[in-house]
């Protein structure tokens, strides 16, 4: 029996070892045979790492481990780098040139190494045009023209244009790493593609999403931490309009249910009503909703609503969670998130946010507890 339960553990010890193996081989034709380096990029640094030798086929191998995935830089002991992002169990394969690595390349194996390969070909391609429409304003002898003023415009689409492309990789990706990657990906050495304040929001959800995937992952922890102190930057340079008191009228919401009805929320006053911002993809929303499913059932008979908001990405992803659960209340979506106006407005900062709205229209409460909900709305019918 002893034998049974060593083989056991000695097959579950192989099988977890196995799990978080990854190789790397490739082919750099035309190379000297000689070293290439794999270094892994951490948050602030580079942590050196292994070397394996180039044949004179160009030909080379690495093999390693880790648990989650891990960005990491190949190099052939120059500043010139290849980045990837390697997960446990891949079988990593590379291709390229002597002349073309690490620019042009071509990598199999490695679904987040070729989302990284994805997000630096379109940025490359986007600083080329920058640059070509730079030399052509350089080149304008009369900066007053119409031809000035028209490659400006041109020069601040295409800066927009990659923005509008991170932005929708990294709602696309929020499951990957690969999304963080986008996140920090800089125009030039002083402008990040990400570069307007609403986008601050983008990297709050992503750090949500990922906190609840790959929370032992350094580079997800500092993301988190910098969502956090961005948002109270923001908050204090006062670039977000803030709703902290209470007693206080409240700005109106337009959106559509899912029959594509526009619902007004001003048209429930004379209700108590709780507006409710949550998502899909987040578990503390839908957790949350089941508690607000007794609260509702408890007392929508007597003059209480929902007003819920919905920040989904996908339309099709919030009607599936509605339908699931069985939402009975009023349910709209704003999927511009996080482009989002009204959640600018009412200073959704995190999911899911609440406020309370007494039968006059003013906010009674945010962010109640379940059991102060119950208590407050209770009062509130009752007064």
């Amino acid at each position: 029996m002893k034998r049974v339960i060593i083989f056991i553990s000695i097959l579950l010890l192989t099988a977890c070892t196995k799990t978080d193996r990854f190789v790397i081989s490739g082919i750099i034709e035309g190379a000297e045979p000689g070293k290439i380096f794999l270094d892994e990029q951490d948050v602030e640094q580079v942590q050196s790492g292994d070397s394996v030798k180039i044949n004179k086929k160009g030909k080379f191998t690495f093999k390693g481990h880790t648990e989650y995935p891990r960005f990491y830089n190949l190099h052939l002991g120059e500043s010139k780098i290849l980045p990837m992002l390697i997960g446990p169990g891949e079988n990593v394969s590379i291709q390229s040139t002597v002349e073309d690595f690490p620019y042009q390349y071509e990598i199999e194996g490695s679904e987040g190494s070729q989302h990284i390969k994805y997000l630096n070909d379109n940025l490359f391609s986007t600083r080329k045009k920058l640059d070509s429409i730079k030399n052509l304003i350089n080149n304008i002898p009369s900066p007053e023209g119409t031809r000035h003023t028209e490659l400006i415009d041109e020069y601040a689409r295409v800066i927009e244009d990659q923005r509008n492309f991170t932005l929708t990789f990294i709602l696309d990706h929020m499951t990957s790493l690969a999304s963080i990657y986008a996140i920090y990906q800089k125009l030039d050495d002083e402008t990040f593609v990400l570069y307007k304040n609403r986008d601050i929001q983008i990297l709050k959800i992503t750090s949500i999403a990922l906190d609840t995937i790959y929370p032992e992952s350094r580079h997800v922890r500092s993301l988190v931490a910098n969502a956090t102190n961005l948002e109270q930057q923001v908050r204090v340079a006062g670039l977000q309009r803030l709703i902290n008191t209470t007693e206080s009228s409240i700005p109106d919401i337009t959106l559509p249910n899912p029959d594509g009805d526009t619902i007004l929320f001003s048209s429930l006053k004379g209700n108590v009503i709780l507006i409710s911002f949550w998502a899909s993809w987040d578990k503390k929303s839908t957790d949350f909703n089941l508690h607000l499913l007794e609260l509702y059932d408890r007392y929508h008979h007597d003059g209480f609503e929902i007003y819920q908001v919905s920040l989904d990405f996908q339309r099709e992803s919030w009607i599936k969670a509605i339908e699931y659960d069985e939402l009975p209340w009023i349910s709209v979506s704003d999927l511009n998130y996080p482009e989002s106006k009204v959640a600018g407005i009412y200073n959704v900062t995190s999911l899911p946010t609440t406020y309370l709205i007494n039968r006059e229209g003013n906010i009674s409460g945010k962010n109640l507890t379940i059991s102060d909900l119950n208590r407050r709305i209770n009062f509130l019918i009752n007064e």
